[in-house]
């Protein structure tokens, strides 16, 4: 698997991860995309990045497979977000409910920072995952051994507020925790 700028194919990845994640809504120009291939070049997903704000941006990501998300994948992404960008930080968001998201989203080393009530739609909670460029695991040193560790999302190719993930918070993973939360779980996908 490898990671490209999507270059002219921004607005088919976009359409991509707006047809994988439930509310995701994206205009035309307003935000960079990166494809992820197999070793066929075939697309088996995408990366959005949105909202920069020169020290943070938003990501949100889909995939045919979890294993789109190899290390050298994620690795790329991040060191365009930290290095190239010159983030401190990436933030995404997921619905509360989406617990397989949120598996993911921590499985790549994001932190839970905050529940905005009723923030995703009106009726549902939105979570608030930050990574700071100083947690980012994929940035260690060179010379520092990473044994090549991939993520492994729970169940799911995605992650995003459509999404179900894992979470590291037993309260946030029982339904019905909110009066917001009155859908089942929904597939992966992810959105920043």
């Amino acid at each position: 698997m490898i990671v490209l700028p999507a270059g002219a194919f921004t607005d088919k990845v976009g359409a991509y991860c707006m047809e994988k994640i439930p509310g995701l809504k994206l205009d035309p120009g307003m935000y960079s995309a990166f494809m992820v291939v197999d070793d066929k070049n075939d697309f088996v997903g995408g990366v959005v990045l949105t909202n920069f704000r020169g020290t943070d941006i938003e990501i949100s990501c889909a995939a045919e497979t979890p294993m789109a998300w190899r290390h050298d994948v994620c690795k790329a992404i991040f060191k365009y977000v930290f290095e190239q960008l010159n983030c401190v930080r990436c933030t995404s968001i997921t619905v509360k409910g989406n617990r397989r998201a949120r598996g993911f989203l921590e499985g790549l080393g994001f932190q839970l920072e905050g529940n905005v009530r009723l923030g995703y739609d009106g009726t549902k909670d939105a979570l608030i995952y930050g990574l700071l460029r100083s947690e980012c695991r994929y940035l260690l040193d060179e010379r520092e051994p990473d044994h090549g560790e991939e993520i492994r999302p729970a169940s799911s190719p995605a992650t995003g507020p459509g999404s179900d993930s894992a979470s590291a918070i037993e309260s946030e993973h029982r339904r019905g925790d909110c009066p917001s939360e009155h859908e089942p779980d929904q597939p992966v996908h992810a959105t920043g």
